[in-house]
């Protein structure tokens, strides 16, 4: 490969996605200029925009531990079992304290917040040990936990809601908040998850780049033997990326149960996985890892969410939305740049 070439792959890999967001944000509002009225137009809103944004914040919470996992080479099918049952224990805890426990409403939502959090990483960390120490392909292993966690919500709710009986857990997960913005009075109106989405799509950043972590993680991706070769202990690496996932999915839990102030046991978190490794790929982050950045993952979602938009604002069917998800990352990845064999 000529350095010419090489330059151009590079910057392929490092703005492409923003320039295909760019393209879609474009393309969309031509099309609503050329179908909707005038008067009818809210493609180009901050209000449009701060609602795909909260409605994909979640799944954007979960793709940045999905991101550590895919530059590892790796891969989590279990991440929305993960959420759906690290939120069903916040809930049945947040219940627990404020009953019998006696404690108050704000220290109930720590508790509920803590067990979220810790059952999580925990979890994760699982996940982790079962592919490191076990030798289990990702994945078969976690194949096997998403149907593990999955059925041990699903058990004690017997399929239905599990539901909060603290009110003001369901006000601190509708928490808005106001950021400046060029239109729309001034103001745009931003759910806590969104902000909770940046915040840790900035700390995931720094760790990747300015981590011996991170560096291992990139290495290991890149190319397993050669970094085992330079003393990277992949075993430990491999179990605090799959921990940091389940941190993610731990997070996505306590917002989305705060949100709803209840969990569905068979509905949260349903494709999840799908949905992340989408937003992964689509960012640019390479399948077969070792290449790939937390900032593409943030495009990835934010493609994601303009296309599910741009469908619902030409009334396209639901049943339809799947194909066109398939078609995006299939065609994300045939672009990639092929790793070399080793």
């Amino acid at each position: 490969m000529s350095a010419r070439t090489r330059h151009v792959v590079n910057l392929l890999e490092r703005f492409g996605p923003l320039v295909a967001l760019l393209l879609l944000i474009a393309g969309t509002a031509i099309v609503e200029a050329a179908t909707v009225p005038a008067d009818q137009r809210a493609f180009l809103t901050g209000r449009n925009f701060a609602n795909i944004l909260g409605q994909w914040s979640f799944v954007g919470i979960v793709a940045i531990g999905m991101t550590f996992v895919i530059l590892l080479g790796g891969i989590d099918l279990s991440v929305g079992s993960m959420v759906a049952l690290s939120a069903g224990l916040g809930v049945y805890a947040l219940n627990a304290a404020a009953g019998s426990w006696g404690l108050g409403d704000s220290a109930s939502i720590l508790v509920a917040a803590g067990v979220c959090v810790v059952c999580g990483t925990l979890l994760g960390t699982l996940n982790g040990l079962v592919i490191a120490r076990g030798k289990v392909a990702p994945f078969v292993a976690t194949l096997g936990t998403l149907a593990i966690f999955r059925s041990l919500v699903l058990a004690p709710a017997q399929g239905g809601e599990i539901r909060s009986n603290v009110s003001a857990f369901g006000e601190f997960g509708g928490t808005v908040v106001s950021v400046p913005w060029f239109g729309d009075g001034g103001m745009l109106r931003l759910r806590m998850a969104v902000l909770v989405f940046v915040g840790l799509a900035i700390v995931a950043h720094l760790v990747l780049s300015r981590t011996v972590f991170g560096r291992h993680v990139y290495a290991i991706g890149d190319n397993p033997k050669a970094a085992r070769y330079a003393g990277v202990h992949s075993g430990l690496v491999t179990t605090g990326v799959y921990a940091i996932a389940g941190l993610t999915c731990g997070i996505a839990a306590l917002m989305n149960a705060s949100r709803l102030n209840s969990v569905s046991s068979s509905t949260l978190g349903l494709f999840y996985e799908l949905d992340a490794i989408a937003a992964v790929v689509i960012g640019g982050t390479r399948l077969q890892g070792g290449a790939g950045r937390v900032f593409g993952t943030v495009i990835g979602v934010l493609i994601m969410g303009v296309v599910g938009n741009m469908l619902n604002m030409l009334q396209v069917s639901n049943f339809y939305h799947g194909l066109v998800k398939g078609l995006i990352i299939i065609a994300a990845v045939l672009v990639q740049p092929r790793k070399a064999e080793t």
